[in-house]
């Protein structure tokens, strides 16, 4: 159904060839000399003497009251070059009750060019009965009415010479192109989208586009934990047509399209089901050759980790993440995979998350669309982002042309593929124009749970690697680019946000963590007992979890109780009552090990008064299966009864077992008394042995005697004897 626009109609006639003419050449003379590019749009259709342009029809009181649906399929060529004709296609469906008389349809084009992205949403938010739809280029009637529920396709071409713009270097752009459905004069249907203007010189400023797809999984649950996530499951979601399937085939559009990737949701994949194994198969040999970036495992919650304070449990996951990305092999070759990038959840990111991604070492943040307020004009993606753990370099998604590749109707009435295209090349035309460095880079990231439309991304990234003022390029190339950040505002400093797990919720899950691997640093083998507890507290952390807050608590105590049953199997055994006679005791303890790896530990003891005094034990190796005998020494220094309650400990005191109490009967002024006696008695003796020598003197046999000085030299005899030699 070709339509080309007539020849003039007398009876619309409003004045006689020579004044129109007259009047066309004045208008281009004016436009040229002001140098308006593509404004002068009157000129620009009457410089065709053959074409009338005839009055708009009259729109309806009623908004409400526009029975038919257009719905505009095709604009050809995408970006319309001097010499070229301009072909649209629509369809028409009649939404009322009743048929519609020989609808008419019409093609318009605004000649001037918009100057900014908001000009261009309000072209598109003019009420389709306003009057402002552009110049007529362009007409077509239709056979016969249209029944209710009816749909009619209907080609119009515009020819070249009735297009009306004009080459020059500096008229390049979007312009405003409607489609109108009329029937008896009266407007029945309209929709609005853009016509994209290329000179002959494809000397212009360029904007590029990165893209994200994420590839995170369903909220996951934990090996032995009886809770049903929310969502559908890893299974559903490989099926054809549904996210993760779909997320795939986007990535197949492009090579320059980026996956970033939850590697707990590939190690899933693997071992599930045969199907959701294929899909992992295939994810991991589509993500070669491309950028790849493996987020934290299971994609935590960056924003509750953030006021929690919980920089271990974030690098638990990068830790974990780690060990996955140096494993992912794809015949035998290694993935490359970025892993110093976090991606906030949003849907707005405050100062606290940033500076956990600067205190963690991550180079780069994603942040939510809409982050940092900026001239958007003119802002691309990239910003420094300063905090007291360091900076980072912040990448911030356009919102606009994320939104236009997720849920267009929110920009778009009745949008189509077509319109979604003429969108996102006009945005970037105004994009390029705007920058003062010639060249922008932008960013769409996908949000997680969004379900992307491969072939609507396909014709859109294609659309934009055609057009003189765009590219698509890879996420190594905007991270690369050197000397392009942005000025922007400072994010908040914190923000409530109500589907962010609970601070109290994050503290225990870290705590109990903390305590799991003290407990398993005693062993020789702490590895061994540690498997698998960092995805079992990173669970209700993932991101997937803000969409059911309630079954997350149930998750938290659930898992809480999972961690802390592993720190078992190391007993001390209860011990009898003791009695202390003496200051100085020891108790012996019994310990047994029922894990399977020999663990060094040692006992505390803590009396509950002070008249007694203890010491920690020696350090013990406990052999796996194994028991020992472990000595505690006590010291008793005043008589009482005392409780006394023992801890089983690791060398730096951490608790691994139940403590036992035990009484205690100290006594050691018994001991004391007895010594004392016996001190007594030995003085009371050795006195009187003095008394008794110093009473009785000296005599010829006792004590000193004279001798003569030849004698001096000769030994002493025997006390009482005589010296040897002398004769009496």
């Amino acid at each position: 159904m070709d339509a080309r626009v007539r020849g003039t109609d007398p009876r619309l006639s409003t004045g006689g060839p020579p004044r129109r003419t007259a009047a066309a050449l004045l208008l281009a003379v004016l436009a040229a000399v002001l140098g308006l590019g593509g404004l002068a749009a009157p000129a620009a259709t009457a410089a065709v003497p053959t074409t009338r342009v005839t009055p708009t029809p009259a729109p309806p009181d009623d908004a409400d009251a526009l029975p038919v649906r257009v719905e505009i399929t095709e604009v050809a060529p995408t970006v319309l070059r001097p010499g070229e004709d301009l072909v649209v296609t629509a369809r028409l469906t009649n939404t009322s009750p009743e048929p519609v008389a020989d609808p008419r349809v019409l093609v318009h084009l605004e000649r001037i060019r918009p100057g900014t992205r908001d000009d261009l949403q309000r072209w598109l938010d003019e009420p389709v009965t306003g009057r402002r739809v552009g110049d007529r280029v362009a007409q077509q009637q239709a056979q016969g009415p249209l029944e209710p529920g009816a749909s009619l396709d209907v080609t119009l071409t515009v020819a070249a010479g009735n297009v009306g713009l004009l080459d020059r270097p500096d008229t390049w752009g979007a312009r405003g192109l409607s489609v109108q459905a009329t029937s008896g004069g009266r407007r029945v249907g309209l929709q609005r989208t853009f016509a994209l203007w290329a000179t002959e010189s494809d000397d212009v400023p360029q904007a590029r586009v990165s893209l994200l797809v994420p590839v995170v999984g369903p909220a996951a649950v934990p090996e032995g934990v009886e809770l049903t996530a929310p969502g559908p499951t890893l299974g559903e979601l490989v099926q054809p047509g549904h996210r993760l399937d779909a997320a795939l085939e986007t990535a197949r559009s492009s090579a320059d399209v980026a996956l970033v990737v939850d590697p707990a949701l590939l190690d899933a994949a693997r071992t599930g089901t045969s199907q959701a194994a294929a899909w992992a198969d295939e994810l991991t040999s589509v993500a070669v050759g491309r950028d790849v970036v493996a987020l934290p495992w299971s994609d935590p919650d960056l924003t509750a980790l953030a006021h929690a304070g919980a920089l271990d449990l974030l690098d638990a996951a990068t830790d974990a993440t780690d060990a996955a990305a140096t494993a992912a092999v794809d015949g035998g070759r290694r993935l490359s995979a970025r892993t110093d990038v976090l991606w906030a959840p949003g849907p707005l990111t405050d100062r606290a998350t940033v500076d956990l991604a600067a205190r963690s070492g991550a180079s780069v943040l994603v942040m939510a669309p809409g982050d940092l307020p900026a001239d958007r004009d003119v802002t691309g993606a990239r910003t420094e982002l300063a905090s007291p753990g360091g900076t980072v370099l912040g990448i911030v998604p356009d919102a606009t042309l994320t939104t236009l590749l997720t849920d267009p109707a929110r920009l778009v009435p009745d949008a189509t593929d077509a319109t979604v295209v003429q969108r996102v090349l006009a945005e970037l035309s105004v994009l390029a124009r705007g920058s003062p460095q010639g060249l922008q880079h932008v960013l769409v990231a996908l949000p997680r749970d969004a379900v992307p439309d491969p072939a609507r991304i396909e014709a859109v990234l294609s659309a934009v690697q055609a057009a003189p003022w765009s590219r698509t390029a890879p996420l190594t190339a905007l991270l690369g680019a050197s000397g392009a950040d942005e000025q922007r505002g400072a994010p908040p400093t914190t923000l409530t946000d109500p589907d962010a797990l609970g601070t109290a919720q994050v503290e225990r899950l870290a705590a109990a963590r903390r305590a799991t691997v003290a407990f398993a640093a005693v062993t020789d083998e702490p590895a061994r007992l540690l498997t698998g507890v960092d995805q079992e507290v990173l669970a209700p952390l993932a991101t997937a979890w803000r969409s059911d807050p309630a079954g997350r608590d149930r998750l938290v105590d659930a898992v809480v109780a999972v961690v802390d049953a592993r720190r078992s199997g190391l007993t001390l055994a209860r011990t009898s009552a003791q009695y202390f006679v003496s200051a100085d005791n020891t108790v012996r303890f019994s310990v047994r090990n029922e894990l399977p790896a020999d663990a060094r530990v040692r006992v505390q003891t803590v009396p509950r008064k002070a008249c007694l005094r203890t010491e920690p034990s020696d350090t013990v190796a406990v052999r796996a299966g194994g028991e020992e005998v472990v000595t505690v020494a006590m010291h008793a220094i005043a008589n009482c009864d005392v409780v006394v309650e023992a801890v089983l400990t690791s060398a730096d005191g951490v608790p691994l077992a139940e403590p036992v109490t035990f009484d205690v009967r100290a006594t050691p002024t018994i001991e004391s008394v007895g010594t004392a006696v016996v001190g007594v008695l030995l003085a009371v003796g050795l006195v009187l042995g003095v008394v008794r020598t110093v009473r009785r003197g000296q005599s010829a046999r006792r004590g000193a005697r004279r001798v003569d000085d030849e004698a001096g030299t000769r030994p002493l005899p025997v006390l009482g004897g005589t010296p040897e030699g002398d004769s009496r």
